[in-house]
């Protein structure tokens, strides 16, 4: 498994980009793109461009527009296809619903809806790029808020979008999150993880399951 991430926009959101494929001398690497924020898409062209990568996907863990501000640039340039949680797609669809409090900070003015996007739930599985992905659905700081384990059959990280950070949570103080799903999420969908799986978070630096379960104090106490 390949991974290569990056902080974008006016909330330092983490976008990465994975392939769980082997590369090919004639063929590009195929690769799938998770939360394009805003800039992303001009990181993403350049790097990919570099490694001789194609993307092949484009995989959202929620709909606010720090993760999905580039996503319309990204899926119509290399003509692939978007997975959001339904919960979650009418964000996307319309951006100005999850973006009104600070969407001067994202010219939201001129960002491109996207209303094409195919849905996953809970407990699908989906391949893209050598990956399975796992969908694991999270709300508390959306409704439509999901996680995603990846595994190329060795190795195996978990994108933990906004509902688990380094020492911290996603956000439940926004319109349509849900402190009481948080809470829920938190026991009956993170807690049950194994210690050792990594977890690559939407917002600052990766940790892992056993290090949060010991040290994030809103996974204390938690029964």
């Amino acid at each position: 498994m390949e991974i290569f991430g990056f902080a974008a926009g006016p909330f330092q959101t983490n976008c990465y980009v994975a392939t769980g494929a082997p590369g090919m001398d004639d063929l590009a690497t195929p690769c799938v793109i998770i939360d394009p924020g805003m800039g992303a898409f001009e990181v993403i062209r350049g790097e990919v461009e570099k490694r001789d990568w194609k993307p092949e996907a484009i995989l959202l863990t929620h709909g606010h527009i720090d993760h999905v501000r580039d996503v319309a640039e990204a899926a119509d340039f290399w003509d692939i296809p978007v997975f959001i949680h339904e919960s979650d797609n009418v964000l996307l669809a319309n951006p100005k619903l999850g973006g009104s409090s600070f969407g001067h900070l994202f010219d939201i003015e001129s960002m491109q809806a996207y209303t094409k996007a195919g849905f996953f739930e809970d407990g699908d599985e989906v391949k893209w790029a050598g990956l399975n992905f796992e969908v694991i659905h999270a709300p508390g700081h959306s409704p439509g808020c999901v996680m995603l384990r990846a595994s190329d059959g060795e190795d195996e990280i978990i994108f933990s979008g906004d509902v688990l950070f380094k020492g911290a949570i996603g956000r439940v103080d926004l319109p349509g999150s849900s402190p009481e799903h948080m809470q829920q999420s938190l026991k009956d969908k993170v807690l049950p993880l194994a210690n050792d799986l990594m977890i690559l978070p939407g917002h600052g630096s990766a940790s892992s399951i056993g290090e949060e379960r010991e040290t994030n104090p809103f996974l204390q106490n938690l029964t």
